[in-house]
Formats: C-alpha cells, structure tokens, sequence
C-alpha cells in the first residue's frame, strides 16, 4: 500500500532513505526529545528506522497498524516532522497518534493539518472504530493539537512509556470515528 496524503499546506508521505539526515536533524532537537526521549538514537539507527517503518506500510491493519508519515511542505518539499498511527502496547494495544515536528516549523497549525489528514486516512482506509491519543499534563500544545482534531478528554492514566522506567499520569484522549 502506498500512502500519500496532500492537504493545504502539506504533503504526507511514506519516509525514504533520502529522509534520514533531514530526521535526524529533526528528532535530535531538544525541543523533540523533551516529549519524546525514546527518539534520541544515532544516525545508524536512524537510518535502520526508516528500514524497519518501511516494511510496516504494507502490514496495517485496523488490529495491528504502524503508519508513520513524514509530514513535508507542500511548496518546498521539506521535511518538518512526522504523524503516525500506531498499536501503543502500554494502553492495551489500542491505537494512538502520535506527532511531532521542528521547533523552526512549530506554531504555525502544520502538525493539527497534518494529524487531522491521517486521522481522516485512517478511519477511511484502515476502518478504525477511534484512535486514542496519550499526552503529559504539562505538554500543552500537544493537548491543543488533539483537542483541534476532535479529540475528548476521557481519563488519566499512570504509563509508563516507552522507555521510562516509571509511571506517570497521562490524560487520555479519544476520537470516534463517525
């Protein structure tokens, strides 16, 4: 399956091998890692990343899904981060999105574009009942990216998350497909 998504402003597509010095420019800001400390790796492993997404685009399912998209300017074709849907095993393998993008490139609506558009794809193409979201207390713009997509606060949930050692209380978002 090969996915590509155009909104506004954006161009979604598949991540290649001419994507990892860009990401790993992208993911190695602290801006990213503040949220996302699971994303700090070396180039190598970068690169063996872009491998390893590459073979899931043609797995997803709506039981088993790992779509991640690297989100790039429509005029420019440049790479400013990434969405994904995803099995997150830490909240019993529901299906989550999850984003980020540059701090150059933050502030100006591209990832509540671009996480508006792969939840559209999502529900469309893979049929999903809802996506979940899980997101700190304290990342506030996060919040608001999911809250502008649709998304209803449900609960607070202790996770721990990726590689964190403890848990800690996430809120936990949902959307329905209609």
């Amino acid at each position: 399956m090969s996915i590509y998504v155009e909104t506004e402003r954006l161009i979604l597509r598949q991540f290649t091998a001419d994507d990892v010095e860009e990401l790993h420019h992208i993911c190695s800001q602290p801006y990213i890692l503040k949220w996302m400390s699971d994303w700090k790796r070396t180039k190598e492993e970068r690169k063996e990343w872009v491998i390893w997404i590459q073979e899931y685009y043609t797995k997803s399912t709506k039981y088993i899904a790992r779509i991640m998209l690297a989100v790039t300017l429509k005029a420019s074709k440049e790479l400013i981060g990434m969405v994904d849907i995803g099995n997150k095993e830490e909240v019993n393998n529901e299906i989550e999105i999850a984003y980020f993008i540059s701090e150059y490139h933050s502030n100006n609506g591209y990832i509540t574009e671009a996480s508006k558009a792969i939840i559209e794809w999502a529900f469309n193409n893979l049929k999903l009942r809802y996506l979940i979201a899980i997101i700190e207390p304290d990342n506030i713009g996060s919040q608001r990216v999911v809250e502008k997509c649709g998304f209803t606060k449900l609960d607070i949930k202790m996770i721990s998350n990726s590689r964190d050692t403890e848990e800690k209380p996430f809120y936990y978002y949902r959307i329905y497909n209609k």
